[in-house]
């Protein structure tokens, strides 16, 4: 591209696209959506961007033909699977420990493109491989654990769709900022999910123990 510039074609389908996805995501809201399903929301868009961030940048390294998509998209939907098996395999119960190696390999990755990229040597494809999946487990590790801990999941699942359809959008700033911003984006994104999604910290009431009635004495007749 000559200059920096949000083409007005691209904003025009940005918005139409963001307001058929409320509509369609809008039929599967069994529950009322909370407050506190927004972390869902900023997990999608974050999985998304990242996602599609992916697959532009490692179909730049292997060569961007259907079939090095369709690998990548394969790919993903492992990690996906991986971070479930994970999970379950661990008994993970809290997500701080995740989203501490979630940041840290956006951190890295955006360290990386910084200063050049990886050698384009089959190991350094190798590494760009794992550098650019990796927060993508680390990000399924975290929506899973958040999501075990939830009983009705309808209304969370449609507005984490809605949120990786505004995640997917978000990639286009890739044309204004260039691809190093989107890990920056990506980093805010998950950051607010995990402030928003800290656990309020509850002081624990002691029960008021009530005094035993004095205990009756038979006496004998």
């Amino acid at each position: 591209m000559p200059r920096r510039i949000y083409p007005l074609s691209y904003l025009v389908m940005v918005g139409l696209m963001l307001v058929l996805s409320f509509l369609v995501t809008a039929n599967f809201f069994a529950e009322r959506p909370q407050f506190s399903h927004l972390p869902f929301f900023l997990l999608g868009a974050g999985f998304m961007l990242v996602e599609t961030k992916g697959i532009t940048e490692l179909g730049l390294t292997f060569g961007n033909s259907w079939q090095v998509i369709g690998i990548v998209i394969a790919g993903i939907l492992v990690m996906a699977f991986l971070a479930n098996w994970v999970v379950q395999w661990l008994h993970i119960k809290r997500s701080l420990f995740p989203y501490l190696l979630l940041l840290a390999s956006l951190g890295l990755g955006w360290f990386i493109a910084r200063s050049g990229g990886l050698p384009s040597t089959p190991l350094g494809r190798l590494e760009t491989t794992v550098m650019l999946t990796s927060p993508m487990f680390f990000s399924g590790i975290v929506f899973s654990t958040l999501l075990a801990s939830r009983g009705e999941i309808s209304g969370i699942m449609a507005v984490n769709l809605l949120g990786a359809m505004c995640g997917g959008l978000l990639e286009y700033n890739s044309m204004y900022f260039g691809f190093r911003a989107l890990y920056l984006i990506a980093m805010v994104l998950y950051s607010l999910a995990f402030m928003w999604g800290l656990p309020t910290l509850k002081t624990k009431k002691v029960p008021h123990l009530q005094p035993h009635p004095p205990a009756r004495v038979g006496l004998p007749l």
